[in-house]
């Protein structure tokens, strides 16, 4: 379980740190520059990484890794 659980959270933790810094950049940015193109490009690439989070919960939705086994006790599920 600890290499599921570790491969989850990394899968993650890469796409949040990304929106992190791009979300300072871009309230640097707009506050410094005023350059809102610079900005849009910016919070594009905050979507594209909520995307990427998404798409790693749904995946997380099809495994048994977290929780509840197919019992019902808790467990690794494995």
């Amino acid at each position: 379980m600890d290499g599921k659980k570790n491969r989850f959270v990394h899968d993650l933790r890469n796409p949040l740190n990304t929106i992190s810094i791009n979300a300072e950049l871009g309230k640097l940015t707009l506050e410094r520059t005023g350059d809102v193109r610079k900005a849009i490009s910016i919070f594009e690439t905050i979507l594209a990484e909520c995307q990427q989070c998404s798409h790693v919960l749904e995946a997380l939705q099809d495994t048994r890794f977290i929780g509840v086994n197919d019992d019902g006790n808790e467990g690794d599920g494995q």
